[in-house]
C-alpha cells in the first residue's frame, strides 16, 4: 500500500489535477459535508470553510494506492480511510476526492479541510510514518505475502506493538524488513521539481561533481575542474554550491556527497567536502544576477531582426516593441510614464478618497521635494461645477455639498 500526502492551500489547480484527462477513468467521489456539486466548487468550498482557521495551508491532499496483489482494491481503501481517519482524528471533517484508474491500478486522492469547527487546526506531526503504519496493517490484513519496504520500518514495529499489534509487528519482523539497508529515493520530491525545471537531470550533475572532486585535491583543483564541466562554485546561504548551465545552485556538500553514496556506497562527510574548500574566496551566488540578465537583454536586442541600442527617439530599434524608458524629468517612480499620465492615474485615486484624506494628501503634497503638479491638479479638481447647499463650507471654507462631499459636474 503507497500513500502520499501534501498540505496546502487549495485552489482550482488542485481541483484540476483531481480530474486530469490523462487517467484512463476519473470517478469523482461523493463529497462529506460540502454542497458543491462539482470537484472544482468543492475543494473552493473546503477552503472557504477554513478560513477561521490560523493557517495559511488549510487543506490536506491524501492519495492511497493499493498494491496489485491485494485482490480487492475496493476494501482495502476503505481500510485505509478508516485507520487514516481514526489516526488523524479526521472522522467528521469535510472532504472531496475522485479514483482514478491509471495503466490498470486503480487508486484513490481525498483532499480534507484541516480546520475544525472550533478553529483547531488537525495535528499532522509525523504524519509519513503515521500514514506508513496504516498501510501496514492493511497490507497485513488482505493477506500481503510481505510489507511494502520502508526506511520507517522499525519506528513502525515500535508504534504497532504499543498500540497493541503484535501480530502485524511480528509479520514485518519475519519478513526481514526490519534489518535490510533503508531504501534511499533517487531524488526527492525537491529535487525532482528542479530537474523538470531545469531540464538537467541531476544523476549527471552528480557524476560530474564526484569526477570533479576525484580529480582534485584542493579547492582550487576543484573549481578548475568544475569549470572544465561547464559547471561552477559559488557561496550560497548554507556553504558552496554547484552552479549549473542554467544558474541553479546545488549544495556542494550534499551533491558530492549523494554522488559518492550513489556510486560506491560510501558517502563522502560534509565536514570533509568544507574542510577541502576552506581555503576558497568565492563569489556569492547571484551577486552578478542582474548584469548577467542585462548582459543577455542587450545581446538578444542585438541579434533580433532591425536589433540594436535603442535610443530615446527609437532609432534602430525593433519594430513594433515599446522600450520603457523616463520622459522629461521624469524619476524612477514614474515607471516610463511621462509627468502627464503620471498626475492623472494619481489624481483618478486621490478623487475617489474621504475629502479629509484628500485635504492630507494635499498638505504632504506641496510640500517640499513633493510633486506640486499633482497638488495643482487636485485643487482644480475641487473647484470644478460644484453643486452646494448655501452657508455649508468645507475646512478650507469652500462650499459642500448636503451629504458633506463635494459634487463633481
Amino acid at each position: 500500500m503507497i500513500s502520499g500526502a501534501e498540505r496546502g492551500k487549495g485552489g482550482d489547480a488542485l481541483a484540476r489535477h483531481l480530474l486530469k484527462p490523462e487517467n484512463d477513468t476519473v470517478e469523482v467521489l461523493v463529497p462529506r459535508g460540502l454542497g458543491s456539486r462539482d470537484l472544482i466548487g468543492q475543494v473552493r468550498e473546503l477552503v472557504a470553510l477554513s478560513l477561521g482557521g490560523r493557517t495559511d495551508r488549510p487543506v490536506y491532499h491524501v492519495h492511497c494506492d493499493p498494491d496489485p496483489a491485494i485482490q480487492d482494491n475496493d476494501g482495502a481503501r476503505a481500510r485505509f480511510w478508516a485507520l487514516f481517519e481514526a489516526e488523524f482524528r479526521l472522522g467528521g471533517q469535510p472532504f472531496a476526492g475522485a479514483v482514478h484508474v491509471k495503466h490498470g491500478r486503480r487508486h484513490e486522492h481525498r483532499v480534507y479541510s484541516l480546520v475544525r469547527q472550533s478553529g483547531a487546526v488537525v495535528d499532522l506531526a509525523w504524519d509519513f510514518l503515521r500514514r506508513e503504519r496504516c498501510g501496514r496493517i492493511v497490507e497485513y490484513e488482505f493477506g500481503m505475502p510481505s510489507p511494502t519496504p520502508s526506511k520507517h520500518s522499525r519506528a513502525i514495529v515500535s508504534a504497532l506493538r504499543q498500540a497493541g499489534r503484535d501480530d502485524v509487528a511480528a509479520w514485518m519482523e519475519a519478513s526481514g524488513t526490519t534489518d535490510a539497508a533503508r531504501p534511499v529515493a533517487r531524488l526527492s520530491p525537491q529535487e525532482r521539481l528542479i530537474e523538470t525545471r531545469t531540464g538537467v537531470p541531476l544523476d549527471d550533475l552528480r557524476a560530474a561533481a564526484l569526477a570533479a572532486w576525484t580529480a582534485s585535491t584542493d579547492g582550487a583543483a576543484f573549481l578548475a575542474a568544475l569549470r572544465e564541466r561547464g559547471l561552477d562554485l559559488r557561496q550560497g546561504r548554507s556553504g558552496p554550491v554547484v552552479v549549473d548551465r542554467t544558474g541553479t545552485a546545488h549544495l556542494a556538500t550534499r551533491l558530492v556527497g549523494a554522488a559518492a553514496r550513489r556510486a560506491d556506497g560510501t558517502r563522502i562527510p560534509a565536514a570533509e567536502v568544507k574542510a577541502r574548500l576552506a581555503g576558497l574566496t568565492l563569489q556569492n551566488h547571484g551577486e552578478t544576477h542582474g548584469q548577467d540578465r542585462r548582459a543577455h537583454d542587450r545581446s538578444a536586442v542585438a541579434q533580433a531582426p532591425g536589433g540594436g541600442p535603442r535610443d530615446g527617439a527609437g532609432a534602430g530599434g525593433n519594430p513594433g516593441r515599446e522600450v520603457a524608458h523616463r520622459g522629461a524629468g521624469g524619476t524612477d517612480a514614474d515607471g516610463g510614464r511621462s509627468d502627464r499620465r503620471s498626475v492623472e492615474h494619481a489624481l483618478s485615486r486621490l478623487v475617489a478618497r474621504p475629502r479629509e484624506a484628500r485635504l492630507r494628501g494635499r498638505l504632504r503634497l506641496m510640500a517640499p521635494g513633493r510633486n506640486r503638479e499633482l497638488a495643482y491638479a487636485l485643487d482644480g479638481i475641487r473647484r470644478r461645477d460644484w453643486v452646494w447647499v448655501p452657508g455649508m463650507t468645507d475646512i478650507w471654507g469652500l462650499p459642500i455639498t448636503p451629504d458633506g462631499r463635494p459634487r463633481l459636474g
